[in-house]
């Protein structure tokens, strides 16, 4: 199949480089800085000029943009790059979006003569390149079939979820909240068993314990050395980006996230001290300046 990759970030860059390495597909690629985009020519994709020239003959057109507004600037009635897919292509979006825009998203697809489906993934940026995400999919039942086995590529664990495609952010969103509070929760004890006078590598060694999966064991690890380098992690603006959409959501169905304010209060205290390309469990900087420490 032909494949048109949207977005070269930090998570897009890594399920790019698998699809472009597993030699399955024809793959052209886009970046809005041309830059992240040529070393891809090296592995055999076309760099696309323009996202309606990488669209244009695509079955498969996948974003992995920031959020809302920039898939909203390519894709919206009569826009240029929606003009240039053909009839029942696939867009599968793998960036984490409101609930809201996503269902908008399938009803602008479905008005077309497209197909939608919302693909988010848990994971980190080393996950993505190692092809250890985890993926939820849900949206046109045909669609999800066909993208599935692409997915594969660079997900370890594909589940397909019934109902709309805002089913699929949705789960995503609360798995989203569930770590940032679990970040949350093991900065303050670490903060609070320091005060006490509680070894940090025996809080550190008692978590890891209880928390066995790599991809949260990662934090343990951070916020034991208060390691902020965010390098190929999940930063603190992309993490405030979600805390916001985690809380419209909540909103949305009167659902009081408590613990979610604080954390988006104490990530917005981090930007404004220069820690917005720090990992986000840099909150716990915070924390500790709360602490007195």
């Amino acid at each position: 199949m032909k494949i048109a990759f949207l977005g070269l970030g930090r998570m897009g860059t890594g399920m790019a480089t698998r699809l472009a390495e597993s030699n399955e597909h024809s793959l052209t690629v886009w970046n809005r800085s041309q830059d992240k985009a040529l070393p891809f020519a090296l592995l055999g994709a076309r760099v696309a000029n323009s996202p309606s020239d990488a669209v244009e003959d695509a079955d498969i057109v996948i974003t992995s943009l920031l959020d809302d507004k920039s898939i909203a600037a390519l894709f919206h009635y009569q826009s240029i790059v929606l003009s240039a897919m053909k009839k029942n292509s696939i867009h599968l979006c793998v960036t984490t979006i409101s609930p809201l825009y996503a269902d908008q998203l399938q009803a602008l697809h479905d008005a077309h003569g497209t197909r939608y489906v919302s693909g988010p993934v848990v994971g980190r940026p080393d996950a993505s390149a190692a092809g250890k995400l985890v993926q939820f999919l849900a949206g046109d039942e045909s669609a999800v079939a066909v993208v599935k086995n692409t997915c594969s590529i660079f997900a370890e664990q594909i589940m397909c979820l019934s109902g709309p495609a805002s089913t699929a952010n949705s789960q995503k969103l609360c798995i989203n909240f569930f770590v940032a509070s679990l970040i949350e929760s093991m900065g303050e004890c670490f903060t609070f068993g320091e005060k006490l006078g509680v070894p940090r590598e025996n809080l550190a060694f008692f978590l890891e314990k209880i928390l066995p999966l790599p991809g949260v064991k990662v934090y343990v690890d951070k916020i034991f050395k208060r390691d902020t380098n965010s390098g190929t992690g999940f930063t603190m603006t992309a993490g405030r980006k979600d805390l916001a959409l985690i809380l419209d959501a909540a909103s949305s169905v009167q659902c009081p996230l408590d613990i979610a304010n604080v954390i988006a209060n104490k990530m917005d205290m981090a930007i404004e001290q220069g820690m917005e390309d720090r990992d986000w469990s840099a909150i716990q900087e915070i924390t500790r300046q709360h602490a007195g420490m």
